[in-house]
């Protein structure tokens, strides 16, 4: 009877606790049962896997090529991974149930508003069984990067391919597509994106300097 009202328990409170949540998926209570019950399964079933993912995940380090996927959008639209070349990108693995992905997106809010005009861009695989509440964290984070999902959970295609075995999972991707960072998140998110973006502008404003510098000087040539 006890090891019923365990397994029962949970899943009774989830059951009741879930119309709660999806009017207000910001309210503590209801979203820590909703993150514990579906939290629970889905680090389930990666334990059942762990070794599998993490052979996967230790195929692509820093430098290798990040193998590309094409998953959906809200809208149904095929998204491919390798569709974002040429700009730097950050490829985050993330769930509505995981506290710490929800919490990090505070992070990534600002540092997108921050960077995306400067040729940087956020590819975000949603590790949700439930476009309801994928489409709420959305709403709810203003994650309004590219967002994609099979709708697998953490038995998702891409994550099984980059071997997740944690959430969140990060990848920084560079404008050729090689990758340059793993998990990086917050502020070291934060000084990398600075570093990497600062020294292409530098790039870019000497670049600009030159050819004004080789423009002038063929003027003067023409009118001597």
């Amino acid at each position: 009877n006890k090891l019923l009202v365990i397994i029962i328990g949970p899943i009774l409170l989830y059951a009741i606790s879930f119309p709660f949540f999806y009017n207000n998926p910001d309210a503590p209570l209801y979203f820590n049962l909703y993150s514990l019950y579906q939290g629970s399964f889905e680090h389930q079933v990666i334990d059942d896997n762990r070794d599998a993912l993490m052979k996967n995940n230790r195929q692509y380090e820093i430098g290798d090529k990040a193998p590309d996927f094409t998953l959906q959008n809200v809208q149904g639209e095929k998204i491919s991974l390798s569709d974002q070349k040429g700009k730097y990108v950050l490829l985050t693995f993330w769930a509505s149930w995981c506290p710490v992905c929800r919490e990090e997106n505070k992070n990534l809010v600002r540092l997108y508003d921050q960077y995306k005009g400067k040729g940087f861009e956020i590819v975000a695989v949603s590790l949700d069984r439930s476009i309801t509440n994928w489409e709420k964290a959305i709403d709810t984070d203003h994650s309004h990067w590219i967002q994609v999902s099979d709708l697998q959970g953490v038995d998702s295609e891409a994550a099984i391919l980059y071997g997740v075995y944690v959430t969140p999972t990060t990848f920084l991707i560079d404008q050729e597509g090689k990758i340059i960072a793993k998990n990086v998140a917050g502020e070291a998110l934060a000084r990398e994106l600075e570093q990497i973006l600062q020294a292409k502008f530098v790039a870019g404003a000497g670049q600009i300097i030159y050819l004004l510098h080789k423009y002038e000087l063929n003027i003067t040539f023409t009118f001597v």
